[in-house]
């Protein structure tokens, strides 16, 4: 090439395809080389074209109901991103992005998907944010599922703690995410064992998030048992903080155990498994897809009941991660642990040091 050279840690892999273009042929030096088979078109990116300061390549990273994302290249920075295009069609479609684009430009936080430009026309706005190149965690723990295991303690703890403090962060600054689940919401910065997480997609963020809110949103699965109560009885309200601890138990305990805690029974894995991966596939919704309504009929009554069964065989070694679900799946919101507690919890404290130590030394690696 070049003779450039690029250093990459063990757990990435790299692939280069050459091929040989005039440099007037070029739109920029950063420009994609194609590759050997046709990238898949989406909205109006059908080929590299410059948005703002940054190349947008063809390269389709993700589709969903309502964006879709591509690789952007950044020139002046010398960084790559992902460019989320979203198509709108009225003005209050505007807003609710827009609203997503003022709270994650005021955050700044290590686990935190950051955002660092916005484009917009008359048809679509971009976003352009941190790239993230290891996938989603529900992708992460199905995969570890698929090979006939589950992530370890010890790597669903220090998941956990990330997961905490990107929350304490949040919350102490009175923002409620409200829509936190292993598909599509937590991101992997990069491939890999101990993966660092970032918290992405605030659509349904709230501001304020101390004060009750009569607009239920959220995946089913996810929701607390007040929120199950107020998707059929408009007059009841939730707060999001309480929403969000809830949601981080849900997720303690599919990262531990493989299957949800409430859809948990010997041959129920699979079926939180497909119910997840369409809830991936269409985005957030306040029902599930029909073919699921019984199924999930259950789900809400366990839910609302608070009704968490512990089965599977990890739990009996696990009695401390346990006591943390416990608290976290406590039905009413006043009592139900913060995140301050969580991090206080047995389960944490007990190997604070070394999460603490790791945390230090992924963060400032990916910051070099």
């Amino acid at each position: 090439m070049d003779g450039d050279i690029i250093q990459l840690p063990n757990s990435l892999r790299f692939t280069c395809l050459h091929l040989w273009k005039e440099s007037a042929e070029k739109l920029s030096i950063f420009e994609a080389t194609p590759p050997l088979q046709p990238l898949q078109k989406a909205w109006g990116i059908n080929a590299n074209v410059k948005i703002g300061k940054y190349i947008v390549t063809s390269q389709c990273l993700g589709t969903g109901s309502f964006a879709t994302v591509h690789l952007a290249l950044d020139p002046e920075r010398h960084r790559q991103a992902a460019c989320k295009t979203i198509r709108t069609k009225k003005n209050s479609e505007i807003g609710l992005v827009m609203k997503e684009v003022r709270i994650l430009m005021s955050l700044k936080h290590p686990n935190i998907n950051e955002i660092y430009d916005t484009e917009e026309n008359k048809r679509f706005i971009h976003l352009f944010l941190q790239l993230c190149t290891g996938g989603d965690l529900f992708t992460y723990i199905t995969h570890a599922n698929g090979l006939g295991s589950r992530i370890c303690e010890a790597e669903a703890k220090y998941i956990t703690y990330q997961l905490l403090q990107a929350l304490k962060y949040l919350h102490e600054k009175q923002i409620s995410h409200r829509d936190l689940k292993v598909p599509e919401n937590i991101l992997l910065y990069c491939p890999g064992p101990y993966p660092r997480i970032l918290i992405a997609d605030f659509g349904l963020a709230r501001p304020n998030s101390y004060q009750e809110t009569f607009n239920v949103c959220g995946t089913v699965s996810y929701l607390p048992p007040e929120g199950i109560l107020a998707l059929d009885n408009k007059h009841l309200g939730y707060i999001g903080m309480p929403s969000d601890c809830w949601s981080t138990g849900v997720i303690l305990y599919i990262m531990l155990c493989g299957s949800h805690p409430f859809d948990n029974e010997p041959h129920a894995s699979s079926n939180w498994v497909t119910c997840a991966r369409d809830s991936h596939k269409q985005g957030t919704f306040a029902s599930l897809p029909d073919h699921h309504s019984q199924a999930d009929l259950k789900v809400k009554e366990k839910i609302i009941h608070g009704h968490v069964e512990y089965y599977r065989d990890p739990w009996i070694a696990l009695p401390d991660a346990r006591r943390l679900v416990d608290s976290l799946l406590i039905c009413d919101p006043q009592t139900r642990a913060t995140v301050h507690s969580a991090l206080a919890s047995t389960w944490i404290l007990s190997e604070l040091e070394d999460l603490e130590a790791l945390y230090r030394l992924r963060i400032s690696s990916a910051q070099v």
